[in-house]
């Protein structure tokens, strides 16, 4: 028990506002902890163009998703899981490779390169990589093409993706 207590005048309001302060700085960080997080690689698409790399010489073929299958396509995209392996370069002649370049709202300009059972996706620079089981994203996405290619070069392609699952 204290008789004589020595405090300066004002450490009792010191000590409160010093405590407040803290208390706000740890809840402010425990929410933005809590926040949920932005885990998906890009949250819109628009003016998704698509491009078969499959010529050598010549343009490749290159056709426009519909709004719906714009939205589909986020939702495949959306359900790769993360992958820490690069695709490997295919330097041959003949298909080589799906891509499809888009403009999210938040991300700018994005590129998803379809290739091997890899989904890489560029965005500024910064490369994620996702992995495509079985390739049914690299098929579904060269296959949205189906009314832009000719019947022997969608055969060819989705024959060549076939071999490699």
């Amino acid at each position: 028990m204290r008789i004589f207590s020595r405090t300066l005048p004002g450490a009792n309001f010191m000590k409160v506002s010093w405590r407040v302060s803290l208390a706000i700085l740890f809840l402010t960080w425990g929410m933005h902890d809590m926040a949920a997080p932005n885990d998906k690689p890009v949250t819109s698409a628009s003016n998704v163009v698509v491009t078969l790399d499959v010529y050598s010489g010549r343009p490749n073929p290159t056709w426009s998703l519909a709004e719906g299958m714009a939205i589909e396509f986020l939702r495949r995209l959306h359900a790769l899981d993360s992958s820490k392996a690069a695709p490997r370069e295919f330097e041959n002649l003949g298909y080589r490779a799906v891509s499809a370049e888009f403009q999210d709202e938040t991300k700018g300009i994005v590129v998803v390169k379809a290739s091997r059972g890899i989904v890489t996706l560029d965005r500024a620079g910064q490369r994620v990589h996702f992995v495509d089981d079985g390739r049914q994203f690299e098929s579904w996405l060269v296959n949205t093409g189906a009314a832009h290619l000719t019947p022997d070069i969608l055969r060819y392609v989705t024959g060549e993706i076939a071999k490699g699952q």
